[in-house]
């Protein structure tokens, strides 16, 4: 019999079913069919099964045979439990028998091997304090911990379980107020580095342990944008001067109430026709009194503004603007009848940086408020007899057109000449009105005088000379 436990291991083993197998085998020494123990999943069966257990003196253990096959992925468990019997009985005069005898202490060697397993897994003492320390535990008290006592002999009642999570609550206050005192300092640091080494642009400073984010701008800086085509501006890029050139065209983000206060400066860096466009359905109001518009002009060289959103427009403040410059020409004859006063049509726009002239009114018109120099001559050719000649600069008001500017000449008598009648000075043009300049003439004569042929004696200049 001592053979038998040569081998002895676990006395269990664990299988999974298939839904198709019947028959497990196990090879744990047992003693009879009770000491077998079988489970489906987590499940103690008694049923359903058949046990066959191997010859003695062949190999340990057996078969179990299902009558239904396990369902797959079930875990099917078999196992020993030895109850606490007697296999033989010893009489008082009888001599025992040697196999009795040695049946028994197998079944004891068996038993003692399952209890010594099933207490592997208990908390023990380690050996060097197994004579100094007492695994006893304490009255129990509900809700509390067990710890170590002070003196480390022996169990005690610890915190309740209120406490531990106080405890914990105060340890997170504390390590987030750790990480804000050490997150402040690098915030300090970062920003001590910035204005030692004059570092530019804005600048994030994103905390996840503390949960802060701090964004500020270097005010000293402002970041140049070299804009060589079309650009659209990003409101990141908030305080930028941006230098537009080659005909490019700005166009500034749609407005919104979370873009108050985002603001460009823009300037015409090589004196082509560039222009700032707002988004569709937003305008651009310009604090020089001139109206809203969608486009806004930046023609000439050298020519600054800030545009401003204040989270319903945008605003243009100008920094510096030269114009607007006009000059337009009467190149073809124009018939001046006797009698009357007669608009000037001119037929050549030789410039006009912000696209203000007018070919309905043959004239100038939505000119931003402040002092234009005007200067205005018309190509008169000399014939037998003088005539007196008027040349008057209309102004469009509320009430219509009337005369701003007026110059009276006499044309000489003569032939194969040609003289020039002039008007010039300073012209105002309101907030919102007053806004359209155009050139009529009258002469005193009986009959049609003529607007000589010329390539640039009759003109009319216009040149904004502040506000």
């Amino acid at each position: 019999m001592s053979a038998i436990f040569k081998v002895l291991g676990t006395a269990g083993v664990r299988f999974a079913g298939d839904g198709e197998r019947v028959e497990f085998p196990f090879s744990f020494v047992v003693f009879a069919i009770d000491d077998v123990v079988v489970r489906l999943g987590e499940d103690e069966v008694a049923s359903g099964f058949h046990i066959a257990l191997n010859d003695a003196d062949d190999a340990p253990g057996g078969m179990v045979r299902f009558e239904t096959p396990p369902q797959t992925g079930v875990a099917v468990i078999i196992a020993r439990r030895l109850r606490l019997r007697r296999l033989s009985a010893y009489g008082g005069t009888a001599s025992p028998r040697g196999d009795g005898i040695d049946r028994d202490l197998d079944y004891l060697t068996a038993a003692l091997g399952d209890v010594d397993r099933a207490m592997s897994g208990n908390v023990r003492l380690d050996p060097a304090n197994a004579e100094t320390a007492s695994a006893a535990l304490p009255k129990i008290a509900a809700g509390r911990a067990l710890i170590w006592n002070d003196a480390g002999n022996g169990f005690a009642n610890g915190p309740e379980a209120g406490e531990i999570a106080r405890a914990g609550q105060h340890g997170v206050l504390a390590l987030d107020a750790a990480n804000r005192s050490e997150a402040a300092g690098t915030r300090a640091e970062t920003a001590l580095v910035s204005f030692h080494q004059q570092m530019a642009g804005a600048v994030l400073d994103v905390d996840l342990r503390a949960q802060n984010v701090t964004a500020w701008q270097d005010e000293r800086k402002m970041p140049v944008i070299d804009a060589a085509t079309d650009r659209i501006m990003d409101i990141r890029e908030t305080g930028s001067l941006v230098r537009l050139s080659n005909g490019g065209r700005l166009s500034l983000p749609g407005v919104t109430g979370a873009r108050n206060g985002v603001r460009y400066r823009v300037v015409n860096g090589d004196g082509t026709m560039v222009d700032i466009a707002a988004a569709s359905g937003d305008d651009i109001l310009s604090l020089d009194g001139a109206g809203a518009r969608a486009i806004y002009p930046l023609p000439l060289r050298g020519d600054c503004v800030d545009l401003i959103c204040d989270g319903g427009r945008w605003f243009a403040a100008p920094i510096r603007e030269s114009g607007p410059v006009v000059k337009l020409l009467r190149t073809g004859v124009q018939d001046i009848p006797a009698g009357g006063f007669f608009l000037v049509e001119w037929d050549q726009v030789a410039e006009d940086s912000h696209g203000l002239y007018d070919a309905a009114l043959h004239g100038v018109n939505n000119l931003s408020p402040g002092f234009y120099h005007v200067d205005a001559g018309l190509h008169f050719a000399i014939n037998a007899d003088p005539v007196a000649a008027n040349i008057y600069v209309e102004r469009l008001g509320a009430g219509g057109w009337s005369t701003h500017l007026q110059a009276s000449d006499i044309v000489g008598a003569g032939s194969g000449a040609f003289q020039s009648v002039r008007v010039n000075g300073i012209a105002r043009i309101g907030v919102g009105t007053d806004n359209a300049l155009r050139v009529r003439v009258k002469h005193s004569d009986s009959v049609t005088r003529q607007i000589g042929a010329s390539s640039v004696m009759s003109w009319f200049h216009l040149h904004r000379i502040g506000g």
